[in-house]
């Protein structure tokens, strides 16, 4: 090692390393990192104060799922569960149902399986928009169908009926022969609106 004006020198492999002062701020910075860490650690895990990482995110999700409760009850609250509605978020979630609970007596086109064709103009039950969601919640236990009403929530049973409502008139491949009363221009999914 060299000293050259009050500055030691090492030399290895040709690089030269001086003893350079570190900047004012970095210096203060480091200080004040360890300063923050040691309250930080007492603060949190020596004495118990404030909230861990987990608890605030637990409140945080809890406060989330009551944010989302209370707006789905305003959804609720607003919304007509005696028409249906051309929402497609909700019709989404009624081909959704439909596909796992009634495509396997109805098709996933509504053309009709065991049970009868939902997208033509003849009903067994009754072609108005309550008809459908009597048929959805009670059922027809003499013709197979069960009841929803303990399985499916309104709001659910309300987007399978609008999912039905808007499948009316798609005249799809192979459908089931008519069955029921002829009901003029219910084959359209404006029907009664």
């Amino acid at each position: 090692m060299a000293k050259h004006d009050d500055t030691v020198v090492s030399e290895h492999d040709g690089i030269q390393e001086l003893d350079n002062q570190l900047p004012r701020w970095w210096v203060l910075l480091f200080q004040f990192s360890i300063v923050f860490a040691v309250v930080y650690l007492l603060t949190f895990h020596v004495f118990g104060f404030g909230l861990k990482q987990e608890e605030r995110f637990k409140l945080e999700e809890e406060e989330a799922l009551q944010l989302q409760e209370l707006r789905t009850a305003r959804m609720m609250e607003q919304m007509d569960f005696s028409a249906p509605t051309t929402l497609p978020d909700v019709l989404a979630e009624g081909q959704t149902i439909f596909l796992n609970n009634c495509a396997s007596c109805h098709d996933v086109t509504g053309r009709g399986l065991i049970g009868p064709n939902l997208t033509d103009a003849y009903w067994i039950h009754g072609a108005e928009f309550d008809d459908s969601m009597h048929v959805i919640a009670k059922g027809v236990l003499e013709k197979g169908m069960q009841a929803w009403e303990n399985l499916l929530s309104l709001r659910q049973r309300h987007a399978v009926a609008s999912y039905i409502y808007s499948i009316r008139g798609t005249e799809p491949a192979g459908a089931k022969p008519p069955q029921g009363d002829l009901v003029e221009g219910s084959d359209s999914p404006t029907y009664a609106l």
